[in-house]
């Protein structure tokens, strides 16, 4: 990776030509955002390390995101595959979560009587990705209280960013709130 004057490691698109050099950037843009999708996603769903996954679903869309614009840009045939492997991860994520609704449901309303419960299936209503990491990190704000603003603005920003992780996104949010 080279190194330009300030310091930061950068790829610098231009050559002495004046043009853009996609060839040597995609494969950098490209190979970040898979080892992103890879260590964040695939190895974690593999190693059933649930706790992770469930922190990092609330930054799968933006992960989408992220693709979508990347084909756009060098309609490359494995970001399709990448695109359809977090599909199938989101609509895992969502099973897994109307499944554990249900159980928690099923528990809380057992009937003493045996009388038979009926059990009907709903879409899951999610509120936004960054109202979501609030209340997870911070907690859900009391009716009286709104959420802060400056905090969901952060986390708006954070989310925005390539690579991001909810650990990431968490201690950002508690070293500056101090919470």
């Amino acid at each position: 990776m080279p190194l330009n004057l300030t310091g930061n490691n950068n790829l610098n698109e231009l050559n002495l030509t004046g043009k853009c050099d996609y060839k040597n950037n995609t494969s950098f843009k490209l190979n970040k955002l898979k080892r992103h999708i890879l260590s964040n996603y695939l190895i974690q769903l593999y190693s059933e390390q649930w706790n992770i996954l469930n922190k990092n679903k609330l930054l799968i869309d933006e992960t989408i995101k992220q693709i979508n614009i990347y084909y756009k840009l060098y309609k490359l045939d494995e970001l399709i595959i990448f695109l359809e492997l977090l599909k199938i991860i989101k609509i895992l994520f969502n099973t897994n979560d109307l499944l554990a609704d249900l159980e928690a449901k099923t528990k809380a309303k057992y009937d003493k009587n045996n009388i038979i419960n009926m059990v009907y299936k709903t879409t899951k209503i999610q509120i936004l990705p960054e109202y979501e990491i609030y209340n997870s990190i911070i907690g859900k704000p009391s009716i009286k209280e709104p959420y802060n603003e400056n905090i969901i603005n952060d986390i708006k920003i954070l989310i925005s960013k390539e690579n991001i992780t909810y650990d990431k996104i968490q201690e950002y949010l508690l070293k500056k709130y101090e919470i």
